[in-house]
């Protein structure tokens, strides 16, 4: 039988997300997977896979906030801004006080604009930047806009620090830990990330790769977005989904109207048959016609 949920992994040091989701689809012999972001192979913690129908859903979940607990050392910058590249930059640290590095870290909050690392798997004129690199190409880089909620000093150890974040997507935690050595006077890389959430989901609930077997649970789809909102229909309204017809033509004016601007989920007999996003009209995300029909 098809699965068709997500599946929340613990990723290890060392495998890159592509990896971890062409095992996970062949441990569950799925049709489709997909991650929801992408985790730095030298970086460990939460990756959730959209398994088979859940691949339709990646990109709101890709959207979520996401927390992080990161090492950064002070005094060596490398080209990657993590500990497997090569050292670009060193100096001499002595260390900073608690309110020195508290008060950096504030300036950071709230929406920023932040530049991605160079080794990294953004396009650029088609092609991914860390290939670029590779092949010795130096080109710009343009700055994209953050938004960090939280940002908090959990270790100060003079060399390096330690902290939490929460962040939006698009956020690379190696270039934030590069700016905040930068606002502290120095450069620095980071020796250790891992990541601990993604919106409500924890790495505490998720599995190692290791622990997958074929009949391993997956998170169905409507309870993977329970954070968003429903709409129950009856079988007629139902059925007019799986047929297309419009959902201001399903819903009165009145009702949609009366919904607030974002995404639904549309509820039949305990299953998503559909989600709808409300802007200026309602209109259709997606509709899962293979489950209106099973």
């Amino acid at each position: 039988m098809d699965l068709d949920g997500i599946l929340l992994i613990d990723k290890d040091k060392g495998v890159t997300s592509f990896e971890a989701v062409r095992k996970v689809k062949s441990l569950l012999n799925a049709k489709k997977a997909g991650h929801t972001g992408t985790l730095d192979k030298a970086a460990s913690g939460l990756l959730i896979v959209c398994i088979n129908r859940a691949t339709a859903i990646q990109e709101l979940l890709m959207n979520k906030f996401k927390r992080y607990r990161a090492t950064v050392l002070f005094g060596t910058e490398t080209d990657t801004l993590d500990r497997y590249g090569k050292i670009i930059k060193k100096e001499t640290v002595h260390g900073f006080s608690d309110r020195e590095i508290n008060n950096v870290l504030m300036g950071f909050l709230g929406k920023t604009k932040q530049v991605p690392p160079y080794f990294s798997a953004i396009h650029k004129d088609g092609k991914r930047l860390y290939k670029r690199a590779l092949s010795g190409e130096k080109i710009s880089i343009d700055p994209r806009e953050i938004e960090i909620k939280e940002l908090n000093l959990l270790k100060n150890e003079k060399q390096s620090i330690t902290f939490e974040v929460l962040a939006s997507k698009g956020t690379y935690i190696r270039s934030l830990g590069l700016d905040i050595a930068h606002s502290l006077g120095t450069f620095g890389h980071l020796t250790c990330l891992r990541r601990l959430t993604i919106g409500y989901f924890s790495v505490a609930n998720a599995v190692k790769i290791a622990e997958i077997r074929e009949d391993t649970d997956v998170i169905p789809m409507n309870e993977a977005l329970a954070d968003i909102p429903h709409i129950r229909v009856d079988s007629e309204k139902a059925y007019k989904v799986y047929n297309g017809v419009l959902p201001t033509k399903i819903f009165t004016e009145k009702v949609w109207q009366s919904l607030n601007t974002g995404y639904y989920r549309v509820i039949f007999e305990d299953k998503l048959i559909a989600l709808i996003e409300k802007r200026e009209k309602l209109s259709y995300f997606k509709v899962f016609r293979e489950i209106l029909c099973t």
